[in-house]
């Protein structure tokens, strides 16, 4: 850009100048920022499956279109009207000026400040840049020197950054590894799980909860669990590159086919037919998968989602950060999204619920429809699944319940101090844990009814796990006091007529043992180096300690895997041997299935309730695919009542659910609670609310009106 001779009616300003102004403050206060965010996070597009056109459009609109377009408005009033056009002009300066000064601001002690201090400042700062463009010459000049700005942000974010790869990568450039011989071409089916923690399904000595879990129960029984297993990664996007590799994922990668190109799917590939399904991974390359184990969404439904997800990131990182508590949450899952300690972004929490979430169970359906027997080459049937990661609202059969918005106790990016509103949160997992339970059921059932189960070698594991424990700063950072939580993983491998069935073994598996476990069973010689061993193999390596790789750096810890019994043993202590919907207020768990009519209700209270949706209860279709299991309401007290009450909920006369009122973020009176799908019934059901008063036998109960 060179400055024309040209001269507006704007106090012979010229429209050089004004065009300078307006794109490089722009660039300089909203698309940097954006760009620098995004160019250090390519897993932003590739969980969303962007094609690269979507990423160059993006950052020309921001670094061109968008502020040129701004700029040629304020030209235009400026013709029309002169005075008009300095008014624009200068109040768009001070704008941008004062979103570039808080962004300043918040790299100095001016931060830990009030809000409304740093807005003051911040649009002190953009004042004094509109005055000081009309004023002087020199700042005038800076603009001028400043116009390259466009050109250096956009050519850094396309060029140099992690996200480039995504823009430049080529699909017929990933290389391919030497061509293998296989021995043992068995069908392979891979189920792969996120979030998941392997204490969600054990009891406090460690076994595997069988009246809850039958069907990892049953794959137990034919295979061999491992529940010493951990993930040597905390994060998903170094975790399945791992998981497939063999190789402890390195920093600095993306999870693309083109910085992994030796994964399971390159070693399959020329000799399986591969049905894949990755989530938010694009690591099975175009000559292996031919871009199917991935959806692309149509173009208008993306660019929706993307710019929405953009208003909020830019929320979060233009705003003080008293200000961005009713944004949408954003933490990590991820790492880091932000660069920054407070403010992660979860974009697979946030691909799952605008992109996934919404066909999760057509996708587990797709996966299910495509384990048959090949006549022509063995099959590899490969899921990568969102499940049971956050949001939790699966019950175990499949169903789903209204949410009850934001996960009960959340303080983002972990949990607050209330024990109660933690506790639900994490029945809701434990109840999304046995959803899973049941789509592995389905998967067990499918593959014996096309006679290949026996055949087959089954893997089943997670990435991760997640922390769901009261005052923990960030439910999925791997610390020394969360690897029970985050590093101790399922995994379950049935391998192909079983040489042994129904085997617990204790040895120390980590993640980077999978593949090279795959290959042994097939009789394949890996061609390349895995850090791993093969679980399969009789001569493994003793291990005395492991690692993961945490978000603040590597934890070492032991291999007698007592971390996860003693997550196991705080679930038991807090919803009984029975499952979560033993789940109730400390001295309250005797009224779980009582009969109302059982018990002495006064009639009235002048506390009063009210339950949102009330009319849904009165036409209930259980066979649905939602139900309304999740019941809440408002409380206003009585005089009487202060502090936390017991509310019992009773369906069809009987107590179902016993929560605990909670006061929520605008100081009102809430309450909440998860109805067992058995006790609603079809059509009409009598829902009832009793308070509770007092301890054992010197309770009273009042029922709640409202």
């Amino acid at each position: 850009m060179t400055a024309p001779d040209v001269q507006t009616e704007t106090g012979g300003i010229s429209a050089f100048d004004i065009v300078a102004s307006v794109v490089v403050l722009f660039v300089l206060a909203i698309s940097q920022p954006l760009l620098d965010l995004l160019g250090r996070n390519a897993e932003f597009f590739l969980a969303r499956a962007a094609p690269s056109i979507d990423i160059v459009i993006l950052a020309v609109g921001l670094t061109f279109i968008i502020p040129l377009f701004i700029a040629l408005v304020v030209l235009g009033v400026g013709k029309a009207h002169e005075q008009t056009g300095r008014i624009v002009h200068g109040v768009i300066l001070a704008i941008l000026g004062a979103i570039l000064g808080l962004q300043i601001l918040e790299l100095t002690l001016i931060a830990d400040w009030p809000a409304w201090i740093e807005i003051i400042l911040a649009v002190a700062i953009g004042a004094a840049v509109a005055i000081g463009f009309y004023r002087y010459e020199s700042v005038r000049s800076i603009g001028r020197y400043a116009s390259i700005a466009p050109f250096a942000v956009l050519g850094l974010f396309l060029f140099t950054s992690a996200t480039s790869q995504l823009v430049f990568s080529s699909p017929s450039a990933v290389a391919r590894p030497a061509e293998v011989s296989i021995g043992n071409p068995v069908p392979v089916i891979f189920l792969g799980f996120d979030e998941f923690p392997v204490a969600s399904l054990m009891d406090a000595e460690g076994n595997l909860q069988e009246s809850l879990y039958p069907n990892f129960s049953r794959l137990a029984r034919d295979g061999v669990w491992y529940p010493n297993a951990v993930t040597v990664q905390q994060q998903t996007e170094q975790s399945y590159p791992t998981i497939l590799s063999g190789v402890n994922a390195p920093d600095g990668k993306i999870p693309t086919a083109s910085d992994y190109p030796f994964t399971l799917f390159t070693l399959l590939a020329d000799s399986y037919d591969l049905k894949v399904q990755e989530a938010v991974t694009d690591l099975c390359p175009e000559y292996a998968c031919q871009n199917t184990s991935r959806a692309t969404l149509p173009f208008v439904q993306r660019w929706r989602q993307l710019v929405t997800d953009l208003r909020v990131v830019a929320g979060h990182l233009f705003l003080p950060n008293d200000l961005t508590n009713s944004l949408p949450s954003i933490d990590s899952s991820w790492s880091n999204f932000s660069g920054g300690e407070n403010s992660d972004f979860d974009i697979i929490e946030r691909f799952q619920e605008v992109v996934y979430d919404g066909d999760r169970l057509d996708r587990l359906s797709e996966f299910i429809d495509g384990i048959a027997p090949s006549e022509e080459e063995p099959t590899l049937n490969y899921i990568h699944s969102l499940l049971p990661h956050v949001p939790w609202n699966y019950l175990p059969s499949g169903q789903t319940y209204p949410k009850p918005g934001r996960a009960p106790g959340t303080v983002s990016p972990g949990w607050g101090d209330d024990v109660w509103l933690v506790d639900q949160s994490y029945q809701q997992h434990l109840l999304q844990v046995q959803f899973v339970d049941t789509y592995l059921g389905e998967v067990i059932d499918t593959l014996k009814a096309e006679g290949i189960y026996d055949e087959a070698l089954i893997v089943v594991l997670a990435d991760h796990g997640v922390t769901v424990r009261p005052d923990t700063y960030h439910r999925r950072y791997a610390t020394q006091e969360t690897i029970g939580d985050v590093a101790a993983i399922p995994l379950f491998i049935k391998y192909p007529d079983q040489f042994g069935a129904g085997i617990v073994d204790d040895y120390r598996a980590e993640t980077i043992d999978v593949l090279p476990t795959i290959a042994d069973v097939l009789d394949i010689d890996v061609p390349w180096s895995v850090d791993g061993t093969s679980l399969f193999s009789g001569e493994r390596p003793v291990r005395t300690q492991s690692q993961i790789n945490g978000a603040k750096g590597v934890i070492t810890f032991g291999v007698d895997g007592s971390e996860a019994r003693a997550i196991a043993a705080r679930k038991i202590a807090h919803f009984g041997p029975n499952g979560p919907y033993g789940l109730a207020p400390p001295g309250q768990e005797d009224l779980l299935g009582v009969a109302i009519a059982d018990i002495d209700i006064e009639p009235g209270s002048d506390t009063r309730a009210t339950i949102r949706s009330l009319d849904s209860y009165a036409d209930v279709d259980i066979d649905a695919p939602s139900i309304p299991a999740w019941i809440r309401g408002v409380v206003t007290p009585g005089p009487s009542d202060t502090g936390d009450m017991i509310i019992a909920v009773a369906v069809n006369g009987q107590i179902v659910a016993v929560t605990r009122t909670y006061v929520n973020e605008d100081g009102g009176t809430e309450y909440g609670a998860l109805i067992p799908p058995p006790a609603l019934q079809n059509g009409d059901n009598g829902i009832q609310l009793i308070l509770v008063r007092g301890e054992g036998s010197g309770r009273t109960f009042t029922h709640l009106t409202g």
